[in-house]
């Protein structure tokens, strides 16, 4: 393992063949010359392994006196922050399907979520087939929508104002680009509402955004850092709101001139400091309002360094946002000794492991037409060996059976995958959810 070839104090491997003990030692010589080492892991492999290893090599190299950043990567945008969420008093999803199936709830309020990407299609069937109600918040149609009693349409990201968890568990706050039009809205306002109607009275005072966050922080004292990670929505300089839009805008009474020569009012923002419009303060704002990097005689993002405190270095007043977690301060780590078994493949089966893929792993990039084109269509993936010994070439295809479920899918040669694992591309639309990784079995068609 590279950190015991970093620190000598940290548990060998007793196991290791003569291939791996060079490849890890080469690993460690090129972190110790590395200037500004940095270990990057995160959780698309399913294996809690691989992210102890990443933080033994990340505090090994600390104990040899070189300090190491350590990089987890999420699956997605706020995956850390539904952690942070469930971690400080909030509920599981796994909670959610044992309530409803004890009858201990017979509502069940889906926000912004496709379940039949969570979990397998049959306990999801079973939750949403039991429950007395089942209501539906989303900006998008998808496989769980039309199993709802009531679809309330939502707000996108560029809609609404909100707060983000970034991987590095960072709190930032985001406000809306573009008002929204007819009955949609945000979704806290749409559990706002049906709180009251439900009777909880204390949601009647949550009329803005800081209304609720404050709720929020009171609720989970581990978010209340956000309170004071932006200005609230009563912020002014001299009277003045931040405007969204920049000073040289033009064109606003031509985008309507075909409906009225009159420029209408700018529609109203009771959440956050800015003004859809380009009138309001011109100077510099706060770093968490910076709505566009300009300056006289810069263009765009090149006039960056006339808001940092030096080149390259922080914002005046402080990059946005704030860390709602932070490592322990510690003269000396403690190791995961748990090393993990080597991977032995098995008679007659394959460990079954995700792929992932710039286009179609994740939702979004599958329901815009131009880029789903780009995204692969289903396929499993075998090292060269294994499929010869199979005696399938590549497109042939095959069956696989994976935890109960059959999967018909072409061959594609993958050398990168050692003997006894197979890929399967993660996220498409259309492979039905399966639990990776995971053991199945091949067998031609």
């Amino acid at each position: 393992m590279p950190h015991h070839a970093l620190d000598a104090d940290a548990q060998p491997v007793a196991v290791l063949s003569d291939d791996v003990r060079a490849l890890a030692e080469g690993i460690a010589q090129a972190l110790r010359e590395a200037e500004r080492p940095l270990v990057v892991s995160g959780l698309g492999c399913g294996s809690e392994a691989v992210l102890q290893a990443a933080a033994n090599v990340a505090w090994a190299l600390g104990g040899a006196g070189r300090a190491a950043g350590l990089c987890f990567t999420m699956p997605e945008c706020n995956s850390l922050g539904a952690g942070v969420l469930v971690s400080g008093g909030g509920g599981s999803v796994e909670a959610v399907f044992k309530a409803v199936e004890k009858k201990a709830a017979d509502t069940v309020i889906i926000l912004e979520n496709d379940l039949y990407r969570r979990a397998d299609a049959l306990p999801v069937d079973a939750l949403l087939s039991t429950a007395r109600h089942v209501i539906v918040i989303d900006h998008l149609v998808n496989a769980t929508t039309p199993k709802a009693e009531v679809v309330l349409p939502a707000a996108t990201f560029a809609e609404g104002d909100g707060t983000l968890v970034n991987n590095e568990g960072r709190a930032q706050r985001f406000y809306q680009v573009f008002a929204t039009e007819g009955e949609i809205r945000e979704s806290w306002r749409w559990l706002r509402d049906l709180m009251i109607a439900s009777g909880r009275e204390q949601a009647a005072t949550w009329g803005a955004l800081d209304d609720i966050t404050a709720a929020m922080a009171r609720e989970i004292t581990v978010f209340e850092p956000i309170l004071n990670i932006a200005p609230p929505a009563s912020f002014r300089v001299a009277g003045e709101k931040i405007p969204r839009q920049p000073h040289r805008y033009s064109g606003r009474t031509a985008m309507l001139a075909n409906i009225t020569v009159h420029e209408p009012k700018p529609p109203d923002d009771p959440d956050s400091p800015l003004a859809f419009s380009m009138e309001g303060y011109e100077g510099q704002p706060p770093p968490p309002l910076i709505t566009r990097f300009w300056s006289p005689g810069w263009n765009s993002v090149q006039a960056l360094n006339k808001f940092q405190s030096e080149v390259g270095g922080p914002l005046r007043g402080g990059d946005p946002g704030r860390r709602l977690i932070e490592p322990a301060q510690v003269s000396k780590a403690t190791y995961f000794n748990e090393t993990p078994a080597a991977f032995r493949p098995r008679d007659g089966e394959w460990l079954v492991t995700p792929l992932y893929h710039i286009f179609g792993s994740e939702e979004l990039s599958a329901l815009s037409p131009s880029v789903a084109e780009r995204s692969p269509q289903p396929y499993l993936a075998l090292n060269p060996d294994d499929a010869g010994a199979r005696r399938v070439s590549e497109g042939e295809e095959v069956e696989l059976v994976l935890d109960g479920a059959v999967y018909r899918l072409p061959v594609r040669i993958h050398p990168a995958l050692p003997r006894g694992v197979a890929g399967l591309p993660a996220g498409l639309r259309e492979l039905p959810w399966a639990a990776l990784p995971g053991w199945g079995t091949i067998s031609r068609v």
